[in-house]
C-alpha cells in the first residue's frame, strides 16, 4: 500500500503557481476531434488517467491520435471506424464512459464498453435512455441502469430527446456534441437542470468548433440541422479551476498568498467560482481579467457560511476542509448528486472529519460542518482523487496527514503532489509492502 505523509507550511507563503489543462475540456476536445475533418492539435491537454483512457479509447477505433509533450493531435476521425468489433475500457473516467456513448451511438460497428468495478457502481441510465429515444441500440451486459454495455447502432435517426436533468450534465453534454453529426437534436430538460456550469462549458468549447447551441434557460437544448463542426487547427485547453481550488484552500486556511496564472475570472467553468466562496468566508481576491490571473490571500478569521453547490459539485470536499478550519457552521445545500460521483461525497468527507474531530450534520441533499480545530489523522480516498486532494490541503496546516492510496490523483492531476513540494510542503512517499 502506497501513502503520503504532509508536513505543514512553516510561514505563510506568497506564491504564483502554473496548471495543468482542464479535464473536461481536454476529455471534450478529444471528443470533437473526433467528429471534426482534418487534424486538430489540442495544446496544453491534461494528461491523466482520464484523458489517457479517452485517447486510448479513439485509438481503439482506428482513429489516428499523436501525443506530443504538450498536446494531442487528432489526425482521423469517426469515419475511419470500420466495422468490426471493438473493446472500449473506460477505467474509472466518467467522464469518458459519458462522452464516448454518444459517439460509439454513431459509428459501425460491435461497440463493448467496459469499465473497473468500483464504476459499475455509478448509474448510466439516463444517458442510454437518452440516446434510446434517438434510435441507439444499446444493451446492458450485466446489470441494468449500470457498465458495461453493448452498443450495435451506427446512425441515430430520430431528432428530439428527453432526459432527467438533476443527476448528471455529462449526460446532456454527450448528446449535445454529437448533434451535428445527427442532423441536428432538441433535447428537453426534465425537471431541474444540475451543475448548469458544465452544460455552459460545452457550449463554449462546441462554439469554439464553429456550433451554435441555443440553450432555453437550462430548460431545453437546440443544435440546428445546419449546423457543422468547423476545424480550429488549434484548440488550447485552459487551466482546471478544480485544481486551482486546492490552492486557493490553502492560501485561506494558512494566511498566505497564491496565484493561479493563465485562469480567466470569465472561465466557463462553474468551480472558477472557489474563489468567491473564500471572499464570503474572509478571504481577500484579486482578479485580473485582461491577463488571466487569479489571487487569493488568507486572513486572520474565516466564517463559516451558508451556500448552494448544485452548480460545483466538485468543490464540495475541498469546501469541507476549509469549513472544517472556519469560525462558526457552514451549510452546504441542494448536493443530492454528489452522492453519486467516484464516492459518496457528503458521507466519506462526514467519517474523514471525524477522524479529525470535526462534527458534521447531513441530510440527503445537505452537508453542515462545524469549524474547529481540525487534528492530524490518516484518511482514506474511497478511489476518489477529490477527497486525496482535498483533505491533503489541511496538511498544509496540521501536522501529519497522511493519504492513503495516494495515487488516485492520477485520475485528473497527476502532479499534485509535486505541486505541493513546489510550494513549500514536505511529501513524504511511503511504499507498504
Amino acid at each position: 500500500m502506497k501513502k503520503i505523509k504532509l508536513y505543514p507550511l512553516k510561514n505563510p507563503i506568497t506564491k504564483t503557481i502554473l496548471l495543468p489543462g482542464c479535464i473536461g475540456y481536454t476529455i471534450r476536445a478529444l471528443n470533437i476531434a473526433a467528429m471534426t475533418k482534418g487534424s486538430v492539435k489540442i495544446l496544453n491537454p491534461l494528461k491523466s488517467d482520464d484523458t489517457a483512457h479517452m485517447f486510448n479509447a479513439l485509438q481503439t477505433l482506428g482513429i489516428v491520435v499523436e501525443e506530443k509533450p504538450n498536446a494531442f493531435i487528432v489526425h482521423g476521425d469517426i469515419h475511419d471506424v470500420v466495422e468490426k468489433e471493438y473493446n472500449i475500457d473506460i477505467g474509472l473516467s466518467g467522464r469518458t464512459a459519458r462522452s464516448i456513448l454518444g459517439l460509439l451511438s454513431i459509428v459501425p460497428g460491435t461497440k463493448i464498453v467496459t469499465c473497473k468495478e468500483p464504476f459499475k457502481k455509478r448509474p448510466i441510465a439516463d444517458l442510454v435512455d437518452g440516446l434510446r429515444q434517438l434510435g441507439s441500440k444499446i444493451e446492458y451486459l450485466e446489470q441494468d441502469g449500470h457498465l458495461p454495455v453493448k452498443i450495435t447502432s451506427s446512425k441515430l435517426t430520430i431528432s428530439s430527446t428527453k432526459m432527467k436533468g438533476e443527476l448528471s450534465s455529462q449526460y446532456f453534454s454527450s448528446l449535445m456534441m454529437i448533434a451535428p453529426l445527427v442532423g441536428g437534436l432538441t433535447i428537453d430538460v426534465i425537471g431541474e437542470q444540475s451543475s448548469k456550469p458544465f452544460i455552459d462549458m460545452t457550449i463554449a468549447i462546441m462554439k469554439s468548433f464553429g456550433v451554435s447551441v441555443v440553450n432555453k434557460d437550462y430548460k431545453q437544448y437546440i443544435i440546428e440541422n445546419t449546423e457543422q463542426y468547423k476545424n480550429p487547427e488549434v484548440y488550447e485547453v485552459e487551466p482546471e479551476a478544480t485544481s486551482a481550488s486546492y490552492f486557493f484552500a490553502i492560501a485561506a486556511i494558512t494566511k498566505s498568498t497564491i496565484k493561479i496564472l493563465h485562469l480567466s475570472p470569465n472561465s466557463a467553468q462553474g468551480d472558477i467560482a472557489f474563489a468567491d466562496i473564500l471572499e464570503k468566508m474572509g478571504c481577500r481576491i484579486i482578479k485580473d481579467t485582461e491577463n488571466k490571473w487569479i489571487e487569493v490571500t488568507g486572513t486572520d478569521q474565516l466564517n463559516g457560511i451558508k451556500i448552494n453547490m448544485n452548480a460545483t459539485p466538485d468543490l464540495v470536499p475541498t469546501l469541507a476542509i476549509v469549513a472544517a478550519f472556519a469560525k462558526g457552521k457552514t451549510i452546504i445545500t441542494d448536493i443530492a448528486h454528489v452522492r453519486l460521483k467516484e464516492t459518496d461525497r457528503i458521507s466519506s468527507p462526514q467519517n474523514e472529519l471525524k477522524k479529525m474531530g470535526i462534527r458534521t450534520e447531513s441530510t440527503e441533499d445537505t452537508f453542515t460542518i462545524l469549524g474547529g480545530k481540525p487534528q492530524p489523522a490518516t484518511i482514506d480516498t474511497y478511489h476518489d482523487h477529490r477527497m486525496a486532494m482535498a483533505f491533503a490541503t489541511a496538511g498544509a496546516t496540521i501536522s501529519e496527514i497522511t493519504i492513503n492510496d495516494p495515487d488516485v490523483v492520477n485520475k485528473s492531476f497527476p502532479e499534485f503532489w509535486n505541486k505541493l513540494e513546489e510550494i513549500g510542503m514536505i511529501v513524504e512517499r511511503i511504499n507498504i509492502s
